[in-house]
């Protein structure tokens, strides 16, 4: 389809969707290749919805790329359409592909040395620890069942051996007598809940796109902070790593990995879960394969179990690594600032405090470990962040703010400002020595040209005219890693400011079209 017919379909579906008189309407489509966001408004704000399904059709086949088109009243359109803007409203521009916010490591992150493929075969004691287990599982399973479990036949050291070579890595001892036992238990509850996968499998997903597992929050639009996952000190404190090997799952969103490059408090072997259902750290399951089914076997011979449907082949042990821990790490507060409700604040590595009225954040020092702070809808701030030594990123919106505690902050790399009321100074901001990312869209900065002085700075979010102050001032800002800009512009306007962020970098590729609907 060309471009011509691809803006007029747009405005045709623009105008069907405004039902009542307007003066002008927007229609912008993210099309990312495996699907669709979009935003429709008239020039009032009134949100329009345009036909999904018809909108669907157009689309699909269509290269990612954000397209627009705007349309006046008297049915005049223009259309643009272009690859190199991130997302709209807000865009992002994105310059570096390969920049990350601290502990979100890019893959090749080195394989430590015991588990380095040896091709020597699994560990005679292990292995008859693992059959045993599995043995006496069965006989369990098969006392309460009436039947054997349905497990298919082990793999071979030389299928293991094989698999190992092809992701780089020796596998722990225990995971691998498992698989000796079994190539797949068929979900019969041999590791709780969980079942490990098939081996091809396990060597699949871990070769599929990045080697690793887990992946919080990397892209560069994201909040990005990384927490500590309890019991602190076994598992490092990264958004991914090469050597969390995805070995099975629940089968309902949720997934095991085996952690090969531990902490130092951790075990080489230990089992992480991350999915659908664990939300922020990654979670500590169990010290290692032989620990779970341990657990497992207690748990049946104690009559801890369930099996409501006797028919089915799942025996579910109520097993103590089940127990997920209370969400303790984020916390959210609303019109007050009392912890006195708060179970183990020195664990809160999340806060939200909504609508505190005016409040000195040092009122919140107990939360000793807290690393991202976000606060919504307040009068005023004291931004003290002097007792929050982890403290990496802190959104604040208030109509006024004290900056003047956060200057020589170690740690805090993040910081946004919203709904202040009153000049910004800047000074404070000069004093944050590991200031990567900053948001000051929307405020007055008298002094916003000094932001090229922020030696660190990566990720900027402004409004599209303070972008426009900062390149007519000659402030171009060439480390930047990605741009956010608010405000509304139009897509045309979007790529004049990129073209105008990196002048000696590859010109955007913009397709254009124009038209007018004919008269119904």
């Amino acid at each position: 389809m060309n471009p011509g017919d691809i803006a007029g379909e747009m405005a045709r579906l623009l105008h069907d969707s405004t039902k009542t008189t307007f003066t002008s309407a927007v229609l912008r489509i993210h099309n990312t290749g495996g699907g669709f966001s979009l935003q429709a408004e008239t020039d009032t704000g009134r949100y329009l919805s345009p036909d999904m399904t018809a909108l669907s059709e157009l689309f699909r086949p269509l290269p990612p790329s954000i397209y627009e088109v705007r349309l006046s009243h008297t049915g005049e359109y223009t259309f643009l359409a272009t690859p190199d803007v991130g997302t709209m409203s807000p865009a992002w521009l994105v310059f570096d592909d390969g920049f990350r916010y601290p502990e979100h490591p890019l893959p090749g992150l080195p394989l430590p040395v015991r588990s380095r493929p040896t091709g020597a075969p699994t560990d005679p004691a292990v292995l008859a620890r693992i059959t045993a287990l599995a043995t006496e599982f069965a006989g369990l399973y098969e006392k309460i069942k009436g039947h054997a479990p349905d497990w298919e036949p082990g793999r071979t050291e030389a299928e293991l051996a094989e698999a190992e070579e092809r992701i780089g890595a020796r596998l722990p001892e225990d995971l691998r007598a498992l698989f000796r036992v079994t190539g797949w238990d068929n979900e019969s509850g041999l590791l709780g809940r969980y079942a490990h996968d098939p081996l091809p499998l396990l060597v699949e997903r871990y070769l599929d796109g990045v080697p690793g597992s887990y992946g919080w929050e990397d892209p560069v639009t994201e909040e990005g902070v990384v927490f500590e996952t309890q019991p602190a000190g076994r598992v490092k404190r990264l958004s991914r790593n090469d050597w969390w090997i995805t070995f099975g799952s629940d089968h309902a969103g949720d997934f095991l990995a085996v952690d090969l490059d531990p902490a130092e408090d951790g075990e080489s072997g230990q089992i992480l879960e991350y999915g659908r259902n664990v939300w922020g750290p990654i979670r500590y399951v169990a010290a290692s394969i032989t620990g779970m089914m341990e657990e497992v076997v207690r748990a049946l011979k104690a009559g801890e179990y369930d099996n409501d449907e006797p028919d089915s082949p799942y025996l579910i042990a109520e097993a103590a690594f089940h127990d997920e821990s209370a969400r303790g790490h984020d916390q959210v507060l609303t019109e007050t600032t009392d912890l006195g409700g708060v179970a183990d604040p020195e664990l809160v590595q999340e806060l939200y405090l909504n609508d505190p009225g005016s409040v000195d954040l040092a009122i919140l020092n107990p939360l000793s470990s807290l690393r991202h702070l976000r606060v919504n809808r307040a009068d005023s701030v004291v931004a003290d962040l002097s007792g929050f030594p982890a403290l990496e990123a802190a959104s604040i919106e208030t109509a006024k703010v004290d900056l003047t505690g956060i200057a020589g902050h170690p740690a805090l790399w993040g910081l946004s400002l919203a709904g202040v009321k009153h000049p910004i100074d800047f000074g404070p901001l000069l004093g944050l020595p590991g200031l990567i990312r900053l948001g000051l869209a929307g405020l007055d900065v008298p002094e916003l040209e000094r932001v090229g002085e922020l030696a660190s700075l990566r990720v900027l979010t402004l409004d599209d005219g303070q972008v426009r102050r900062l390149l007519d001032a000659g402030v171009t800002l060439p480390s930047l890693a990605a741009i956010e800009i608010t405000g509304g512009a139009s897509l045309a306007e979007i790529v004049r400011l990129r073209r105008r962020l990196r002048p000696d970098g590859p010109a955007p590729e913009v397709i254009e079209a124009s038209g007018t609907l004919a008269a119904p």
